[in-house]
């Protein structure tokens, strides 16, 4: 990176794409992957079975799956990848939900209560935003957390240094 960066480029970082090409990129992304990953899982969180619905699959696909999600959205959008994060299963549960596949649900499956669906999709939300954290420090450790232009971080400042006198305590 020979190039001077602008104190603004130098406060966010490097970015490859302004920030609505790089929102799209990775709401779309996380959409695909979210769903793909449901399907290599064959996994439908909007269907009960009783406790034939918690499974290896299932757990994978409550917690790994959308940690994996946020941090590839976390990694393309970069600064804000856990607030974009929270949207991608959200979208995917709810498509899923409203427009249900009566064809592919197994003999004794039911629809979950709005309830109980509601918690299994803020769950998800919530676990993709941690990913989305976890894509974040990826990409800040990546390309640095500061290029030395700043001779400081952020929040402080050099402060002087204290003269203390001997025997005073300190």
């Amino acid at each position: 990176m020979g190039k001077q960066q602008s104190k603004a480029v130098s406060a966010v970082g490097y970015t490859w794409a302004p920030y609505w090409l790089r929102g799209i990129s990775a709401f779309v992304a996380g959409v695909l992957l979210y769903e793909a990953g449901m399907l290599l899982l064959d996994v439908r969180l909007e269907y009960f079975m009783g406790l034939a619905s918690f499974n290896m699959a299932w757990i994978v696909a409550m917690s790994a799956l959308p940690v994996a999600v946020g941090i590839a959205i976390g990694m393309i959008y970069g600064f804000g990848g856990k607030y974009l994060a929270h949207f991608p299963p959200a979208f995917v549960m709810l498509w899923h939900y409203q427009h249900p596949s009566y064809a592919d649900m197994a003999a004794g499956a039911q629809l979950l209560p709005w309830g109980m669906w509601i918690m299994f999709v803020i769950l998800q939300m919530e676990f993709c935003a941690i990913g989305g954290f976890i894509g974040e420090i990826f990409i800040r450790k990546r390309y640095a957390w500061d290029d030395g232009v700043v001779p400081h971080h952020a929040d402080s400042e050099s402060l002087p240094d204290d003269d203390f006198e001997e025997g005073s305590g300190r």
